[in-house]
């Protein structure tokens, strides 16, 4: 039976992870590093310091060396999982080779888990909704831009986006080096998508062109009135990344109490961390409105 319930997980497996690709937003966000395993239960990494200025001359000389500061940062990997039942004889109906495999109960506890996945990268690690023991990128941004926008008029997103660049000029992050990701809060994506001028021209061209070539996301994870931006993946990697020990998988087991009859017990899992680096390259929006 164990060798039978591997390869129906297996199964299953497949057939939940290019739905869950579709689907998930997290993973559009950030690096995936691929970790050692489901047994991996912390990692250790670096976060970033700050060097001083180049030196500009003719020669060589003495007085511009930085030691290299660094702070050695370890986190635990939390697990990320969803369980659930199947009765038994829709059990066996499935084996049926007649019968197509019915992934939905999997397919429904992955969807779960891709949805914490999400909460856990874009605010962070927290068992009592509060207090976030590893901050995720919103609450870890180091850069808030925290000046009332209305996004209901015309041009109030994209003044959003550019007051964020300033607080990056300031700490010297490549803004026009680099492309952006903008993840919304439904409130606001929904009414920054539907923004024209008193022309008909709509808004988002003119803010996708201003991410330079990033994308624009909507989160149910973030407050209302809040966005996030961040570097893409492709350009921001050396910044932040998620390290996932194990990839999403699927467990089924019985109970050793009635292994024929009894009903199959299933899990859907996953294990990863957001490693933030440079907490500078992150800003949030926390202050946005959508009064006309």
């Amino acid at each position: 039976m164990s060798n039978v319930l591997f390869n129906f997980s297996r199964q299953m497996d497949a057939k939940i992870h290019p739905p869950l690709r579709q689907v998930n937003r997290s993973r559009k966000l950030v690096e995936i590093v691929i970790g050692d395993g489901f047994g991996e239960t912390s990692v250790d990494w670096v976060e970033l310091q700050e060097m001083s200025k180049a030196m500009v001359s003719y020669n060589f000389s003495d007085g511009n060396i930085d030691t290299v500061d660094f702070a050695l940062t370890n986190s635990k990997i939390p697990i990320i999982w969803k369980d659930y039942v199947i009765d038994r004889r829709l059990y066996e109906a499935m084996r049926n080779k007649r019968t197509e495999i019915d992934s939905s109960a999997a397919l429904d506890a992955a969807y779960m888990v891709s949805s914490a996945e999400e909460t856990m990268i874009l605010r962070g690690v927290s068992r009592d909704g509060t207090n976030y023991e590893i901050p995720g990128m919103y609450e870890g941004a180091g850069n808030d831009f925290a000046t009332t926008t209305n996004v209901g008029e015309f041009g109030g997103i994209q003044d959003a986006v550019v007051g964020a660049y300033n607080l990056f000029d300031t700490d010297n992050v490549p803004t026009d080096a680099l492309k952006w990701n903008l993840t919304l809060a439904p409130n606001i994506y929904n009414k920054v998508i539907q923004s024209r001028n008193s022309n008909g021209t709509r808004e988002l061209p003119e803010l996708s062109d201003l991410l330079n070539g990033g994308n624009v996301f909507k989160s149910n994870t973030l407050a209302e009135g809040t966005g996030l931006l961040s570097p893409t993946p492709d350009t921001g990697k050396q910044y932040l990344d998620f390290y996932l020990s194990q990839e999403v998988t699927t467990e089924h087991g019985t109970d050793s109490k009635r292994p024929t009859t009894g009903p199959i017990y299933g899990r859907v899992f996953e294990a990863g961390v957001l490693r933030i680096k440079k907490d500078s390259v992150l800003c949030k929006l926390s202050s946005l409105t959508t009064t006309a």
